[in-house]
């Protein structure tokens, strides 16, 4: 039991620290910093669309579209994501009660 223990805390250790040894190293190269900065809005996006065509019911997909459409209003407004999220998921909750 010891031993399993052991590995796992030494895969967990280097899962986190090689990465780190290899952003340090690359650190100043300019297509990884292009790419950090449109990978979140890119995986944000295949989210989006993932979870719209996936709608069950058309008052669903409007509750979707109207709870994305808030979210990108308020960071668009405030550029704060934890805002948006909290104004998306507020406009999604709540309109599970008038639609």
């Amino acid at each position: 039991m010891l031993a399993a223990i052991v590995v796992c805390a030494a895969v967990t250790y280097s899962l986190r620290l090689f990465p780190m040894l290899l952003a340090h190293r690359f650190r100043d190269r300019e297509d990884l910093r292009e790419i950090s900065t449109l990978l979140p809005a890119g995986l944000m996006l295949i989210l989006v669309a993932y979870t719209l065509l996936e709608a069950d019911s058309g008052v669903q997909l409007s509750r979707l579209i109207l709870a994305a459409v808030i979210s990108v209003i308020v960071n668009a407004v405030s550029k704060n994501f934890l805002m948006a999220f909290i104004a998306g998921f507020a406009t999604y909750s709540l309109s599970g009660l008038f639609l």
